[in-house]
């Protein structure tokens, strides 16, 4: 009973640490199933050339003009909508993005990633919860991105159990993540915060395991 407090006391003051919050109610817990290595080419982006994010939206703007149905640029430009802070336009451009999906795609399914990581940086751990799931059942299997991402958003919302679990499924799926190495790599490109709190998350899987 006692390595179980002092287990829970760390798990807190690493969670407080990383700036994790708890935003409303708990996030409804979904155990990991198998192994998560399939391939998703819906879990994929653009990223910005550094010093051309005017340019980048340009870009996207053209695309946009020319097909105004062109799901990857209406994402892309949500996201970027999202990190310049005007929600309102960014999830204008994911309503778009989506009607303009087929049901069940693999168009479908990367807008719905795409949002979750936008919400989750919005901090609407809720929202981004039913985007992910809703993107991995139209999956239908084990996509990669799965694991960690769920271990990262339970983490966020305060739910260290799930996220533990979740996150040791992603050391299995991919041993990068188990490494310090391996999770600086993994998230080069992410935010600082998001870097900050999977960081603090793993050091709390190295500490369960530890124990």
């Amino acid at each position: 009973m006692t390595n179980r407090i002092a287990l829970i006391l760390l798990l807190l003051c690493l969670a407080g640490a990383a700036g994790a919050t708890v935003a409303g109610d708990a996030l409804p817990v979904v155990q990991p199933e198998g192994r998560y290595v399939d391939d998703d080419e819906a879990a994929s982006y653009l990223p910005t050339p550094p010093g051309s994010r005017a340019r980048f939206r340009q870009l996207l703007n053209a695309s946009i003009q020319n097909n105004p149905r062109n799901v990857s640029a209406l994402a892309h430009r949500a996201f970027l909508f999202m990190e310049g802070g005007d929600a309102k336009r960014a999830r204008r451009d994911y309503d778009a993005a989506l009607a303009a999906s087929e049901p069940g795609s693999r168009y479908e399914r990367h807008v719905l990633w795409s949002r979750g990581w936008s919400n989750y940086d919005e901090g609407d751990f809720a929202a981004t919860y039913a985007d992910w799931q809703r993107a991995i059942a139209l999956h239908g299997g084990g996509p990669f991105w799965a694991p960690y991402s769920l271990a990262l958003l339970y983490w966020s919302a305060g739910q260290s159990e799930p996220a533990l679990q979740w996150y040791a499924t992603a050391a299995v799926a991919n041993p990068e993540w188990s490494t310090p190495e391996g999770v600086a790599v993994r998230t080069r490109r992410w935010s600082p915060a998001q870097r900050e709190r999977m960081q603090a998350l793993f050091a709390a899987w190295v500490a369960t395991a530890q124990q």
